[in-house]
């Protein structure tokens, strides 16, 4: 379960998707596994759709009432611009990702250093995507996902350069597709 605290609609709001709203959004969005729906949004290339739903699973998985929210969402989701709906989803997303810190309190010795890609199935995992995706994915729609992410996280990533990329994406290709 993930839940993130966000100003949404002039007010704080708990927003929470559990497994089984997850698996409620994949089915909503065409039966797209959370891993495309998170590149969506994250990339930019979202559907209205996409963002509605992400917002009223979560509004419900926070303790609104179904009605309520289809009130509120009917009310606001025309008189908010898209990206702004976009980013608080990227955001929800993100904790449904990679979790959200529970220990704010905890001191610290400074900024984590960020993550370094280096390998196909760390970006995998992270990203919850499949190597194949991540493998046909172009440079700029990954370091448009890794903005994405840094942008909602406080963990910070750092993408690799286009030949260090190039170089991961290489790394992982199995020996019989180089040659066949």
């Amino acid at each position: 379960m993930a839940e993130l605290i966000a100003e949404w609609a002039g007010k704080e709001r708990l927003f929470r998707l559990t497994f089984g709203s997850i698996l409620d959004l994949e089915e909503i969005c065409g039966k797209d596994a959370i891993g495309a729906i998170f590149l969506r949004v994250s990339t930019g290339a979202f559907r209205a759709s996409d963002v509605y739903h992400i917002l009223r699973l979560a509004l419900i998985g926070g303790g609104m009432a179904a009605v309520e929210v289809k009130q509120l969402l009917d009310q606001r989701f025309d008189t908010i611009p898209y990206l702004e709906h976009a980013m608080l989803a990227g955001e929800i997303l993100i904790a449904v990702m990679s979790g959200v810190e529970q220990d704010e309190g905890a001191e610290s010795s400074g900024d984590p250093s960020p993550w370094k890609f280096s390998e196909v199935s760390q970006i995998s995992r992270v990203f919850n995507m499949s190597p194949i995706d991540v493998r046909d994915m172009t440079y700029a729609d990954f370091v448009n996902m890794v903005k994405g992410f840094n942008s909602a996280s406080d963990r910070k990533a750092e993408p690799p350069t286009e030949e260090e990329f190039e170089a991961i994406l290489a790394k992982y290709e199995p020996e019989a597709l180089k040659h066949g």
